[in-house]
């Protein structure tokens, strides 16, 4: 996905206080996630809409053929990725930077892992982002488990984007008042809690849901917080090739073990050629420990580095 990479540095470059600016430019991307995930099954899976307990409160009957018009998600995905296309266009021009000290930039922003906190930075995010993936490669058939509809289990993960909105309204202050390392920590628990809760297969459904909660502070206080800090201690003339290696990293290689890792321990936990419900019991704790590992690792060994990289940079200015 090198479309996430290319975008935040689109807008790092024209931000002009990227810790208070950037949140409220991502908080966009929850919002559309909020949108698709109501709009689509209320208009074109349920029927006969009534008031409700869960997001989106709207909900209906399931129309016949149910998982087939899942796929239709797809097609119409497909249209717009075509017409956001076509928009980008007009977006404003952004210039490569003429004064680079290195042809070779991409070269220059794999040599930031000479610093320890973005190798610390990069160990985290490949623990958490592999985590990440097995949440969403299993958190769909997790929810059918404990009795959600296929019509209801996307409307039921925005509860996530809600608190990512709460969150990324405060990640600008959060990050002044705390610092990164207490940020990036925050977020590191928050996927620990969240598996430790899952894990707990025999608690209510809603309970199940409502812990969701947790998820919009796993993201705004780690992905959103590392965008933020790779483009503060990378070099101005490296920015955009430090976001692509960085997102390489966390949408290339975590994905990547995430889906192999979410393979293995489902043949590992489950019964016969079926997830049964506590089947996915230590499924979830595996995860909750691989995320009490990250967030040990970025506790005790992220130091954080901008500070010295900014002094540096006003000293080139000058």
């Amino acid at each position: 996905m090198p479309t996430l990479a290319l975008s935040n540095s689109l807008a790092f470059s024209h931000l002009r206080d990227p810790d208070s600016e950037f949140p409220r430019v991502r908080v966009w991307g929850t919002i559309g996630w909020i949108a698709a995930s109501w709009i689509f099954p209320m208009m074109w899976l349920q029927h006969d809409m009534a008031w409700g307990w869960m997001p989106p409160f709207l909900t209906g009957p399931e129309v016949e053929g149910v998982t087939g018009r899942l796929a239709d998600s797809l097609r119409f995905s497909g249209i717009l990725s075509v017409l956001y296309a076509a928009y980008c266009l007009s977006l404003p021009a952004t210039h490569p930077k003429k004064d680079g000290v290195d042809a070779l930039a991409f070269k220059g922003a794999f040599g930031l892992l000479r610093r320890p906190s973005f190798a610390v930075l990069v160990g985290a995010s490949l623990l958490v982002s592999s985590i990440h993936q097995v949440y969403f490669i299993q958190a769909g058939p997790f929810l059918s488990a404990v009795g959600l509809a296929d019509s209801q289990i996307g409307p039921a993960m925005t509860v996530g984007q809600f608190s990512e909105l709460a969150a990324i309204a405060i990640l600008g202050w959060m990050l002044k008042t705390l610092g990164f390392r207490r940020v990036l920590t925050i977020g590191a628990v928050c996927y620990a809690l969240r598996y430790c809760a899952w894990s707990l297969v025999d608690l209510p459904a809603s309970v199940l849901v409502a812990s969701q909660v947790l998820h919009g502070f796993c993201y705004a206080c780690f992905f959103a917080a590392a965008y933020i800090y790779v483009d503060r201690i990378a070099p101005a003339d490296l920015r955009h090739s430090a976001q692509t290696v960085f997102g390489i990293i966390i949408l290339g290689g975590g994905p990547v073990i995430g889906g192999w890792m979410s393979g293995a321990l489902q043949e590992t936990v489950q019964i016969g050629d079926e997830m049964t419900l506590a089947a996915y019991a230590p499924l979830w704790r595996v995860l909750a420990l691989i995320g009490v590992g990250a967030t040990l690792l970025v506790a005790l060994c992220f130091r954080d580095e901008t500070r010295g990289v900014e002094t540096q940079q006003a000293a080139d200015g000058d």
